[in-house]
């Protein structure tokens, strides 16, 4: 399959996710509403209706992301009620030949009620199993984009960034300067591939005893994405976090 149609359906599956969250917070009245979806060589992409990114900061959200993935590990089936992060909630597991998903759903005060837990664990079901059927029809597992080169350089009290990154068959250079250096990464990407994306957070923190970097990115449309990239021994930290950049805009659709 082409990388238009494969880029066509990461989208269609965004919107559908994205649409399944606001049907179960319109529904039910909720403090968390996520979905974790994992596929081929991508790691776990986190969507979030409930809190909303503005309602947290970095490390909220890093925390919040590493919860919800150590959840998705533990490969449990079906749904079960778990506490995380302080929100009593459902956590409901969907797998398909290509993906896996995990919606965590629930309350900071108390539990769903019966019928709302019967409603949620049906919603989920219904939305993950059609996300994961998406995945089988673009015949493919998706590849993580990787940054052909990344330069970094102080200019006073501001780091300048230079990242060139593989796009449609050339290479396309961006620059940007921040007064941090994952900051400024993260931004030369943005200048590389889409100008019109936004960049919420760059962190570096610890995942399952791995170092690892998460990039927030959201687009013109408020639809928000997740890239994440390892941070092996003997790598360099900044051509990881150009890496999670370019993940995260890969999902927006921005760099198939």
């Amino acid at each position: 399959m082409s990388e238009t149609a494969q880029t066509e359906t990461g989208m269609v599956i965004q919107d559908l996710v994205y649409g399944g969250l606001e049907a179960l917070g319109a529904a039910i009245p909720l403090d968390l509403c996520a979905y974790l979806h994992a596929a081929g060589d991508l790691g776990p992409q986190l969507y979030l209706t409930r809190p909303t990114l503005a309602e947290m900061d970095a490390t909220e959200a890093f925390n919040l992301f590493t919860a919800l993935r150590d959840t998705l590990l533990d490969e449990h089936e079906g749904d079960e009620t778990i506490l995380l992060g302080g929100y009593l909630a459902v956590a409901v597991s969907t797998r398909g030949r290509y993906s896996r998903g995990l919606h965590v759903i629930g309350r900071r005060d108390h539990s769903l009620e019966e019928n709302e837990r019967e409603l949620a664990v049906k919603l989920s079901s219904s939305f993950g199993r059609a996300a994961h059927t998406l995945e089988v029809a673009s015949d493919r597992p998706r590849m993580a984009p990787v940054p052909a080169r990344v330069a970094v350089e102080l200019v006073g009290d501001m780091t300048r960034a230079e990242v060139a990154v593989p796009l449609a068959g050339e290479i396309r250079t961006g620059s940007a300067e921040a007064p941090s250096a994952p900051r400024a990464v993260a931004l030369a990407v943005i200048d590389a591939v889409d100008q019109s994306l936004k960049l919420g957070e760059a962190i570096e923190g610890e995942i399952a005893s791995e170092r690892a970097v998460l990039v927030l990115l959201e687009d013109e449309r408020g639809h928000s994405a997740l890239g994440s990239a390892l941070c092996g021994a003997g790598s360099d930290p900044l051509q990881a976090t150009a890496a999670a950049a370019l993940d995260a805009a890969a999902r927006l659709g921005a760099a198939p």
